[in-house]
């Protein structure tokens, strides 16, 4: 029997808001079924055929003069003055050596880089890189003086070198480390360091008061700089920065033998498997422990009444003390009157909240009974097929497979862009402005030789590259997102189906005995086999969604620096509809898979059967929603902060000795048990929704002695039709077989 909302008259004759039927031999979610949306799902293939072309072009597979031949090393590679990129320009500079033969690129004092062969690695004042004109001249002076009969070459180079030094035109030969291209001198890093190393030691020394002039014992093996996080249990090492030992510069160097980085890496390496094992392994096995302890009774209606209690006495707490602020204030001369009205109202406005709040669970209170219920089910339904619970490391797997190709051809589109010099320059305040921009003419993504220009900056400003992108190269980026938008949303769309396939004949299994994780992957197969152009069907509309999204926010960031303040609040309006919009649909397409995992339906059919399923019972949905999302956070708290425990107490008394950092593998298990707890929620999530629509529907479809309804769910039933049988408002084409349903000593329950 269904409760519902008031509705309109158009939506009580609405053919499609009839309760739902159920065919004379309806014998579950696995029978009777057909393909759905076919359409859709060649239209998803056209999409990823698409996306190759594109790809294979802009790999430069496919010639075509619409989208340039792309090339990684492109937006890697570091810039020379002239916007030729090191080692991939074929551009020659001015002293005819290619630029394709310099791959590194090192900075000149004036901001300016030039492209050379190697990083230096020691210091020499005796050689010079310049600006190639500067370089050109200096070598034809050299060659010059030594054809002459004083043969002073080097006398002529080191003065003019030393007077282009002046000019910041040249740089002498520096100790350097090759970061990914750039040559970054080790002074810069070393000074780098030696400031992280002070504002940490200046933190430690505030932290232990140093003053303290009391005498600690010495630590046996001694006080070395390595042991300097070994020899106290606390968060910070009192006894060494007591004794004067501070962090030095090395230990934060990430390219020293026993830096702090080398350590840790050392510590990942030794621990890879206990992360692993913890991060994955346990924290699904807590997850299991959580759904039997939600079982036991009374525990799953405490936890959700206790929540439901906490936070009414959270807004009575704030409102009230806001109220005893105020009267406090106005004995106060230096509050003024605004002061004190101001906070009188907020606490009169919470108090509000909290009225509206106990008026909320007074309407829905019988339907969180109801919500507990699900939950529970949800939970024997998940242990009943333990393996469901590993199938998002499928879709992961299918995401990362989506990902190679995708992330190739979007690295190889994106340095197809046309260079683009900037400068950038550190202000007084620490900000980073750009100072100014000259577009540079760089060699084309074909090879094409171009004519030597300088680009200058501002003094103390640094060079560095942006791309300038043609109409088709942003149309092809805008399809790319689109491609991944489209077929991340699938895969979501795939495992959703397949989960509420899985449950939903679990459900609707007169032998619940007989449901094990066979059961699963017969569901999965059918799933995948029928209904992949239904979940191709959803996620088509929440990719539209997500690309007029980035198209407005593209929009916006195009017109962030305007003074045309209607149109920034038109479109940061616009933007929030659409969030909303992705929202609702993103709901309505969960709802309307399960409809499609329970009947068959395609998408549209299944669409508009889930909207007014949810419309007739949208309390119950709501304290279903509510009910979850308590049960889900605490689920999720519960596997994370468990299993990082655990994995603290397994290391600290097993790996003491191991390990030089704990608390970094430890770091690392608490991150991926958070993901493992996200992947097993997002199954129990579904799971609840669909035992939910399982219950509308065994309440609408069957008679009583027909239901698959099983143990508290069963009870509630009976309980509803005790309420009808009272004269309690129902759905319209209410079957009298019910309003005539015995076991009818209970409350009403809807």
């Amino acid at each position: 029997m269904v409760y519902q909302t008031e509705q309109t008259d158009a939506d009580k004759n609405s053919p499609d808001n009839e309760k739902l039927q159920g065919n004379a031999d309806f014998k579950g979610p696995g029978a009777n079924r057909g393909c759905t949306d076919i359409l859709c799902a060649l239209m998803l293939i056209a999409c990823w055929f698409a996306m190759t072309v594109i790809g294979l072009i802009v790999t430069g597979v496919i010639e075509n003069d619409k989208l340039p031949k792309g090339d990684p090393a492109r937006l890697i590679n570091g810039m020379d003055y002239t916007g030729a990129i090191c080692g991939v320009s074929t551009t020659r500079n001015a002293m005819n050596i290619s630029i394709i033969d310099l791959p590194k690129a090192y900075y000149l004092p004036s901001g300016a880089p030039v492209c050379i062969e190697t990083c230096p690695t020691e210091d020499n004042m005796e050689e010079y890189y310049c600006k190639y004109t500067v370089e050109k001249n200096i070598k034809q002076a050299y060659d010059d003086a030594e054809a002459s009969a004083a043969g002073s070459g080097d006398a002529v180079k080191a003065m003019m070198a030393m007077s282009a030094v002046a000019q910041y035109e040249c740089m002498p030969l520096v100790a350097t480390r090759d970061v990914m291209g750039y040559c970054v001198p080790e002074a810069a890093i070393g000074a780098l360091t030696e400031m992280a190393s002070a504002a940490m030691n200046a933190k430690i020394r505030e932290q232990c008061q140093t003053d303290d002039t009391t005498i600690y014992p010495v630590v046996d093996g001694g006080m070395a700089d390595k042991d300097f996080w070994k020899v106290s249990d606390d968060p910070i090492n009192c006894t060494a920065a007591r004794r004067g030992i501070e962090i030095s510069a090395d230990f934060l160097d990430p390219a020293s033998e026993d830096g702090f980085f080398d350590r840790a890496n050392a510590d990942l390496y030794t621990t890879q498997w206990l992360i692993i094992g913890f991060g994955c392994g346990v924290a699904m096995s807590l997850g299991f422990v959580y759904l039997w302890f939600i079982k036991i009774p009374g525990v799953l209606s405490f936890m959700v009444w206790g929540l439901i209690t906490a936070i009414w006495g959270c807004f009575v707490v704030l409102g009230g003390y806001m109220y005893l602020t105020s009267e406090k204030w106005k004995t106060d001369e230096s509050r003024s009157d605004t002061e004190v009205q101001g906070i009188l109202y907020l606490g009169y406005f919470i108090l509000g909240l909290g009225g509206l709040w106990t008026l909320f669970i007074c309407c829905i209170r019988k339907r969180i009974k109801l919500a507990v219920g699900c939950v529970k089910e949800a939970a024997k339904s998940i242990e009943a097929m333990p393996i469901i619970v590993c199938y998002p490391v499928f879709q992961v797997l299918g995401v990362l497979i989506f990902l190679m190709p995708w992330m190739l051809y979007m690295t190889f589109l994106a340095s197809g862009g046309t260079v683009v010099v900037d400068c950038i320059c550190p202000s007084a305040s620490g900000m980073m402005d750009k100072a100014n921009s000259a577009y540079a003419a760089a060699a084309s993504a074909a090879g094409e030789d171009v004519e030597e220009a300088e680009r200058n900056c501002d003094e103390g400003c640094f060079m560095y590259k942006t791309f300038d992108y043609t109409d088709n190269a942003m149309l092809a980026g805008l399809y790319m997102l689109f491609s991944w938008f489209w077929t991340s949303q699938f895969i979501i769309a795939a495992g959703q189906l397949v989960v509420a396939m899985s449950v939903s004949t679990w459900y609707f299994t007169r032998d619940k005995k007989s449901v094990n994780s066979g059961t699963f992957i017969k569901a999965a197969k059918k799933a995948m086999y029928y209904h992949l152009g239904t979940a191709a069907f959803g996620s088509l509309i929440i990719a539209i969604i997500k690309t007029i999204r980035v198209i407005i926010s593209y929009l916006q960031h195009k017109f962030r620096k305007s003074k045309n303040v209607a149109i920034k609040a038109l479109l940061c309006a616009i933007q929030c509809y659409m969030w909303c919009i992705e929202k609702c649909m993103k709901f309505l397409n969960k709802n309307a898979y399960i409809q499609t995992a329970i009947f068959g339906y395609s998408f549209c059919k299944a669409a508009k059967k889930a909207f007014f399923l949810i419309l007739r019972n949208i309390l119950r949905i709501s304290a279903v929603a509510i009910v979850s999302s308590f049960v889900l956070i605490i689920g999720k708290l519960f596997i994370m902060v468990a299993t990082t425990l655990l994995a603290y107490m397994f290391m600290e008394q097993n790996m003491d000795g191991d390990v030089n950092y704990i608390w970094i593998p430890t770091l690392l298990v608490c991150f991926i048990s958070y993901f493992t707890a996200e992947m097993f929620n997002e199954v129990f999530g579904m799971a609840i929704s669909t035992i939910l629509q399982c219950f509308v529907a065994d309440e609408e479809m069957f008679e009583v002695a027909e239901r698959f309804a099983e143990g508290d769910l069963a009870a509630m039933i009976g309980k509803t039709n005790a309420a009808a049988k009272k004269g309690a408002t129902v759905h319209p084409e209410a079957d009298a077989a019910e309003n005539a349903a015995k076991n009818d000593d209970g409350p009403e329950l809807e």
